[in-house]
Parts: C-alpha cells; sequence; structure tokens
C-alpha cells in the first residue's frame, strides 16, 4: 500500500462501469463521474453483452513500463549520436 495526500491506496484499484451499447464493434461504457469509454468490442470479457456492469481492475503493469521506457531511451541515444 501506497499513503498520497492521506489517502492509503493499494497496489491495484477497482471499480464498476455499465456496458451501455455495442455499436459496429465499439463499446460504449459509461464510467463513475458520467464518463464514456469507447473501446473496441475485442477488449470485452467473453459473455458481456450489453447492459451488464463490468468490474474494471487498474494496477501498474511494471514489467510493461520499464520495457516502453528502455525503447525511449534507446530511442533517444539513437537521436542524439546521429
Amino acid at each position: 500500500m501506497e499513503e498520497v495526500s492521506g489517502m492509503v491506496r493499494n497496489q491495484e484499484s477497482s471499480f464498476t462501469v455499465d456496458l451501455d451499447r455495442i455499436e459496429e464493434g465499439i463499446a460504449v461504457i459509461l464510467a463513475p463521474g458520467r464518463f464514456q469509454w469507447h473501446l473496441p468490442q475485442s477488449y470485452l470479457p467473453a459473455g458481456v453483452s450489453e447492459g451488464m456492469t463490468i468490474t474494471v481492475t487498474l494496477k501498474n503493469n511494471e514489467r510493461a513500463t520499464s520495457a516502453r521506457l528502455e525503447r525511449i531511451r534507446a530511442l533517444r541515444s539513437d537521436l542524439e549520436n546521429r
């Protein structure tokens, strides 16, 4: 757990969203705070259909982050050495 601004936060965060509809392969998701997300239908778990409530879990992917930062470092190095 991590403390940020007096709040204790876990390593991951979960919340629910509603799948409002699917239009031409795009899932329209209603998220907390009246936000709408538009995601490819292929991102949805199997068996999910319009009107269902879905749990979304966010967590840090340290391996992918490290790999991305390394790619950026390598690109910067290549640019600087031209």
